[in-house]
């Protein structure tokens, strides 16, 4: 059965709305690169059209054109892997965000701390996706890399992030989920949105092998930016290295702190007197 995505759902609601300005064709080629986020590896244009939903000679444009552009290339078996033409166009965004540079020592000494790994994360839709992330060991079984994106409704980082959200912006991420993945609404209920309001009143949001049975995650939120966009710092903690106990008690307050350090740092950098 064919699974619509995100793009494709958007792409028939602008269409019903009438939307003239909404370039169905090209939410479709985004939406066959943002097919290999969920899928990993090599993909056919038959696997991409039973991911995306979009028939298969569709599929097959779509796929001839972004690799003529480089955005996909083909494998020695003759399916589609990324091309080095989504890095290129993702370098300058990541450059953007200064605070990447900055974190980095104190993030590089809370993951020696924990065992872990410590990522900075930013919404991403009904997702976070990590836009910094370190570690100092693999022994950990989940070593996730910049780029790496995953629901905000079972995650410490997400919830984290959704904690700096206005109320409005809290609806609408919840109406959204209603309307995109309704079989994760009452979770949402239960769970995230009390976390959530947790997370405000003690400056950090844990999630004890919710999203991953061996991963417990404690995370920070950040701030938002003076263009809106929220922040978050995490980190993922093989669930052997702690109890759920000392995650609550030690980790917790300690995320916090790093949260702390990193907005002094990235206010000094930007403040008017260290410019001048």
């Amino acid at each position: 059965m064919a699974v619509i995505s995100q793009a494709e759902a958007l792409s028939k609601q602008r269409a019903e709305q009438g939307d003239p300005s909404f370039a169905t064709t090209l939410a479709h080629g985004l939406d066959v690169l943002a097919a290999f986020r969920s899928r990993g590896g090599p993909l056919s244009n038959a696997e991409l059209a039973e991911h995306t939903g979009l028939s298969r000679p569709t599929v097959s444009r779509l796929t001839y054109t972004l690799a003529q552009l480089g955005y996909l290339k083909r494998d020695t078996k003759g399916r589609f892997v990324l091309g080095l033409g989504v890095l290129a166009n993702a370098y300058p965004l990541l450059a953007a965000i200064k605070v990447r540079q900055t974190a980095r020592p104190l993030m590089r000494d809370f993951a020696a701390y924990a065992g872990g790994t410590v990522s900075i994360a930013m919404p991403f839709g009904l997702d976070f996706i990590y836009v910094e992330t370190l570690r100092t060991t693999d022994a950990a079984p989940h070593v996730p890399d910049v780029g790496f994106s995953s629901a905000m409704s079972t995650t410490a980082v997400g919830r984290a992030l959704l904690s700096l959200y206005t109320k409005d912006e809290l609806e609408a991420y919840v109406t959204a989920m209603k309307a995109e993945r309704p079989d994760e609404t009452e979770y949402v209920a239960r769970r995230t949105l009390p976390d959530i309001e947790l997370c405000k009143e003690r400056g950090f949001a844990v999630s004890l092998g919710e999203w991953r049975r061996e991963i417990f995650g404690v995370a920070a939120p950040l701030y938002r930016t003076p263009g809106g966009d929220c922040l978050s710092v995490n980190c993922g903690i093989p669930s052997f290295r702690f109890s759920a106990e000392q995650v609550e008690r030690e980790c917790g307050p300690r995320i916090l702190g790093l949260a702390r350090s990193i907005r002094s740092l990235v206010e000094d950098a930007t403040s008017p007197l260290r410019s001048r």
